[in-house]
């Protein structure tokens, strides 16, 4: 199978001796792939470096590291928009990865959407490079599918060829290229600036390609870096599409660019999206609509999130960026509000009427120039990509107090900047104890935007926060960029949800640490400053804490409640997976399916593991879990050996009891008593084959003895269970240090 081949081969590049060998022979396999499929634009090649070359000549180049240079062998595919959603597309040619795969449901290009070709010629799934490769195959007599549809230019292929071939050595030579002038009247224009950190680039150009393929929009992007593939893309897009605009500076002064733009638009409404910010077509509409819906010279602006995840600003006040360098969840006691009045706008995406526009735009603010009355849309974000830069230096007029008021804060005289504070706030819980409302900041190892929702640190934090919040806490959650933002001095309490990544102790307030996975890269260095530290395993709390002196208490994973809990839906036959493939050859899943078991698999990097057919999604909602868990015949279950050995059962199999599941898992200490027969065990492949090839329901309790193990587990380890826990903690912390620091007076 070619899991097991796999398997095999990464194991000799583990090699000294024969990892020089496995590589050649790697380049030499790719290659061939690639030419077999035969997708490359030889004139687009020849362009990029230069000098004429055979497309032997030109493949062996891109196998041999041009890949990783910015090499491209095909004007249809961009590497880094398929890069994501391959295995191994770091290590190996994306191109080839493409290739190789079943590319049922991947996208290749920014321009063009190949799920909706495929659909469209449904002998494309099966043809040689796909998708891919059957749209090159037909540019002679169809020109090149662009847009949301995929459906053919009406510019032909041999005037596309040259602009392709054209953009590319100008982009080799180096130059500039002007804005060049609307020439149909538009009712939205989004304007762009794909800036020089732009890695996301292929994102930015698939916005501006959906929101111009709607009737009477427009887009307009200026390509701001050295790379070819950049100008080639946009000059390509321009060609094909005839309410597309393009212009190419070489200076740094994103907003001049995008001023140039906006002068020489015929848009009533131009949306402007400044560099290496995201911002979707939808929400681009969305401004646009707003903006229609106002009256004269309101300009509208999103709320702008920093690239650790925090607020870069709502807006500008005299003090500056207004609440620059807090959480998003700062935002909540505004409420149901959909836009909110500032005194000017913040940063360098808005909308407005282009007849409104009565400054130039310059700066890292230019939005703050314009006069009129400046709104925040609530529900609409942009975020810059790495970090906000530093405010326009020039002071804005408008007082903040209001606006601070009104975010529920109060003025404090000393202390670091922002120095504000919430008021004194209690709240009586059920039981009749009454708490102060504390401000907590979860701290996770997740990344920042749409790759977070993959992370189980997300999900774990928001029903952390959702638990606390039913205390009457206020709770903020941060990414693992933001673990040191700024405002941190605002939080009374912080915890540390402890994955992979180390996280320290605040400064500020108590610090709680919770030790959920990766077990074995904790040291004593890890724990220090923590008033508190909990261990999602009772065997580990008890080792590790005797070993370093010091007081560990266990606090096991848990389930959200509200949400696992059975419905009374129908049990099925089927087997189920839901993960990650991890990059390993994971056996609870591989063995079975090798087996001859069905398994359906629900992840998004199991292409080249498992056979295709397997693969029922590459992804799930959290929301449609609860069901799904208690549908199933049975979950399979697996851990990271380091969790396995030290007995940190992970929150999966608490999910799936909770909803009325049933689950097979691998052996972990403490699992047996705790799921009381709702979760089956192995310690061989050979028991999980037996299990799975046995009448599943004489492997588990009956379906009265499976309500009672749910109800336990949702009782005694809910998050809300884990919530109250914490809380008490925090509570005696504070009073510790209190008495303390009333000692030492």
């Amino acid at each position: 199978m070619l899991s097991a081949l796999r398997s095999r081969v990464r194991a000799a590049r583990d090699l000294p001796f024969l990892r020089p060998l496995v590589a050649r022979a790697d380049r030499v396999w790719w290659a061939r792939v690639i030419q077999r499929a035969g997708i490359v634009d030889l004139n687009y090649v020849r362009a990029q470096v230069g000098r004429p070359l055979s497309e032997a000549a030109a493949v062996r180049l891109y196998v041999s590291g041009g890949y990783r240079r910015g090499l491209r062998l095909s004007p249809l595919f961009v590497d880094t928009a398929v890069g994501d959603h391959l295995p191994e597309a770091w290590r190996v040619p994306a191109l080839y990865a493409y290739l190789v795969a079943d590319p049922r449901g991947l996208q290749v290009s920014p321009l063009w959407d190949a799920v909706a070709y495929g659909a469209a010629h449904p002998d494309a799934w099966d043809a040689p490079g796909g998708p891919l490769g059957h749209a090159w195959r037909r540019r002679e007599t169809h020109s090149l599918p662009l847009g949301p549809g995929a459906t053919p230019s009406d510019t032909p292929w041999p005037v596309l060829s040259r602009v392709i071939v054209g953009a590319t050595e100008l982009a080799r030579r180096g130059g500039e290229v002007a804005a060049t002038r609307g020439a149909t009247p538009l009712a939205y224009e989004m304007i762009v600036a794909l800036g020089p950190e732009e890695w996301d680039f292929d994102e930015s150009l698939a916005e501006a390609v959906s929101f111009a393929a709607t009737p009477h929009q427009g887009a307009a992007i200026a390509v701001m870096d050295d790379r070819a593939e950049d100008w080639m893309l946009a000059s390509l897009l321009a060609a094909g599409s005839p309410r597309v605009r393009i212009s190419r500076r070489r200076h740094d002064d994103a907003s001049q660019a995008l001023d140039e733009l906006v002068r020489s638009s015929l848009a009533d409404i131009v949306v402007v999206r400044g560099p290496n910010e995201t911002l979707t077509a939808r929400d681009a509409e969305r401004l646009a609509a707003l903006v229609r819906a106002s009256p004269a010279q309101t300009h509208i602006g999103p709320v702008w999130r920093d690239g650790d995840g925090t607020l870069a600003a709502v807006g500008s006040t005299g003090e500056g960026r207004f609440l620059a360098g807090h959480p998003v969840e700062d935002l909540a006691p505004f409420g149901d509000a959909l836009t909110l009045e500032v005194p000017a706008l913040a940063g360098s995406t808005f909308a407005t009427r282009r007849s409104d526009i009565d400054a130039l735009l310059r700066g890292a603010d230019p939005a703050s120039a314009l006069t009129g009355t400046a709104v925040v849309a609530l529900g609409v974000e942009s975020r810059t990509r790495s970090a906000a830069g530093p405010p326009s230096p020039a002071p804005l007029e408008g007082n903040a107090d209001e606006l601070v008021r009104r975010a529920g804060w109060e003025r404090v005289s000393q202390g670091p900047q922002p120095r504000i504070r919430r008021p004194a706030r209690s709240s009586t819980l059920a039981d009749g104890t009454t708490v102060p409302v504390l401000r907590w900041a979860l701290r996770t190892a997740a990344p920042v935007g749409p790759r977070a929702e993959g992370w189980g640190d997300t999900h774990f934090a928001r029903a952390l926060a959702a638990a606390l919040r039913r205390l009457g806490q206020e709770v903020v959650i941060d990414s693992y960029a933001a673990r040191n933002r700024a405002t941190r001095h605002l939080d009374d309490v912080t915890v540390a949800l402890r994955g992979p990544e180390p996280l320290e102790a605040s400064p500020y307030g108590v610090s709680l640490l919770w030790i959920i996975s990766h077990p074995d890269q904790i040291t004593a260095t890890d724990t220090r400053g923590f008033d508190r530290v909990f261990a999602a395993s009772a065997p580990w709390a008890r080792a590790t804490g005797n070993e370093l002196g010091m007081r560990i208490d266990p606090l096991l994973q848990c389930t959200d409640a509200t949400r696992f809990r059975p419905a009374g839906r129908d049990r099925g036959r089927d087997i189920l997976f839901v993960g990650t493939a991890r990059g390993i050859l994971r056996p609870s899943v591989v063995e079975p399916i090798r087996a001859g078991i069905p398994v359906d698999v629900i992840g998004p990097d199991w292409r080249g593991w498992i056979p295709a057919s397997r693969i029922r999604a590459t992804g799930i909602a959290n929301d449609e879990l609860p069901a799904l868990y208690e549908a199933a015949g049975v979950v399979l279950n697996d851990h990271w050996p380091a969790m396995q050995e030290r007995g940190f059962i992970g929150n999966r199999l608490f999910d799936v009891v909770a909803a009325g599941g049933r689950a097979i898992s691998d052996h972990v200490e403490g699992i047996d008593g705790l799921f009381g027969g709702a979760v089956r065990t192995w310690d061989t492949v050979s028991e999980l084959i037996g299990m799975l090839s046995g009448e599943l329901d004489d492997a588990f309790p009956s379906t009265g003895d499976l309500d009672a193990i749910s109800a336990h587990i949702r009782a005694e380890h809910s998050f809300d269970a884990r919530a109250r826990t914490l809380l008490d903690a925090a509570l005696r912390a504070r009073r510790t240090r209190r008495g303390t620091s009333h000692a030492t007076r």
